[in-house]
C-alpha cells in the first residue's frame, strides 16, 4: 500500500465517528419519524396502525398550518434580506476602520449573538413595553408620540418587531462572516485597483460584492433555514400572538405534539417543513452558484 493510499484510508477512518454520529442522531431519527408520520402513533405505546396518507391529506387542508408557514416565510425572507444587506455594509465599514476600532465593533456587534434567546426575549419584552418601555419612552422624548405602539401586542407591528429583534441579535454573526471573507481578498489586487484610480465605490461593486458571493450564499442559506425553524424567540417574545399573527410552524408542532398529544400529526408537519426548508436551501444554492466567483 503506497503512501497516498494510506493517507486516503486514514482520512476515511477519521470520518467514521462523524458518520456514526450523523447516522444515530440524524438519519435514523429522520427515517423513523417519516415512517411513523404514516401511522396513528401517539407516543404512549408501541401500538400503531398504518393510515397511509391520511395525516398528510388532513395537513394540506389545515389552514392554521399554512398560515404558520406564511409567517415563517415572511420572517425568513425579510430577515435574510435585511441581515445580509446590513451585515455586508457593516463589514465593509469595519474593513476600512483602524485596527483599534475594528476590534471594538467586532466585539460590540457580536455580543448579542452569544446571548441566549430567553435573555434576548425578556430584555426586549421590557424595552418594548407600551407604557414604560425604552423604545416608546425615547419616542415620546423626541415628540413622536404618534409613533408609539404596543409593539408586540398589535397585529400590524408584532411580526416586524420580531424581525427587528432577530436582526439585532444575529447581524453581528453575518457581519463577521463577511468581514472574514473581505480580509481574504488579495490586498495586492485592491491596491492595484486603487492605484489605477478605483474609488471605494468602485471597489465595493467590482471587487467586494462579487468576491464575497460565496459568503453571501452561506449567509442566505443559514438565515433562510434558521428563519424557517425559528421557535424560541417567537415563543418567549410574543407567544404566537396577538391572535395567531406570529404563530410559527415550530410552535404549532410543539403544541400539536406536547399539548394535544397528536404526535402523528406533528410528525407529518415536521416532514413537510423539512421538505420546504430543503427546497429553499437548494434554490438558494442554485442561485448562489451563478454568482460565486470565489
Amino acid at each position: 500500500m503506497n503512501y497516498k493510499t494510506r493517507q486516503k484510508l486514514m482520512g476515511y477512518v477519521f470520518l467514521i465517528p462523524g458518520f456514526v454520529f450523523l447516522g444515530c442522531f440524524l438519519v435514523f431519527p429522520f427515517f423513523k419519524s417519516l415512517v411513523r408520520s404514516f401511522t396513528d402513533w401517539n407516543a404512549f405505546g408501541s401500538d400503531l396502525s398504518f393510515v397511509g396518507l391520511k395525516n398528510y391529506i388532513e395537513l394540506f387542508h389545515n389552514d392554521e398550518y399554512w398560515a404558520a408557514i406564511k409567517v415563517n416565510l415572511v420572517f425568513a425572507v425579510v430577515s435574510t434580506l435585511i441581515q445580509t444587506t446590513l451585515g455586508f455594509l457593516l463589514a465593509f465599514a469595519v474593513y476600512y476602520m483602524t485596527p483599534k476600532w475594528q476590534q471594538f465593533y467586532k466585539v460590540a456587534l457580536y455580543i448579542p449573538v452569544v446571548l441566549p434567546a430567553s435573555v434576548v426575549a425578556v430584555m426586549w419584552k421590557f424595552m418594548l413595553n407600551k407604557d414604560i418601555g425604552l423604545v416608546n419612552t425615547l419616542l415620546r422624548l423626541v415628540g413622536l408620540d404618534n409613533l408609539t405602539h404596543a409593539w408586540i401586542g398589535e397585529k400590524s407591528t408584532a411580526l416586524g418587531t420580531v424581525i427587528a429583534v432577530n436582526t439585532w441579535q444575529y447581524i453581528g454573526f453575518t457581519m463577521v462572516l463577511f468581514y472574514i471573507a473581505m480580509m481574504n481578498i488579495s490586498k495586492d489586487v485592491l491596491e492595484s485597483a486603487a492605484v489605477d484610480g478605483a474609488t471605494k465605490k468602485d471597489l465595493f461593486f467590482n471587487f467586494f460584492l462579487p468576491l464575497t458571493a460565496g459568503t453571501t450564499e452561506t449567509n442566505v442559506i443559514l438565515s433562510i433555514s434558521g428563519g424557517m425553524k425559528s421557535f424560541a424567540l417567537f415563543y418567549m417574545l410574543t407567544g404566537g400572538g396577538p391572535g395567531k399573527a406570529t404563530t410559527v410552524v415550530a410552535q404549532l408542532i410543539y403544541t400539536t405534539a406536547f399539548v394535544d398529544f397528536k404526535f402523528y400529526r406533528a410528525l407529518a408537519m415536521s416532514t413537510v417543513l423539512f421538505i420546504i426548508i430543503l427546497t429553499l436551501v437548494l434554490i438558494s444554492r442554485l442561485i448562489g452558484r451563478r454568482y460565486n466567483y470565489e
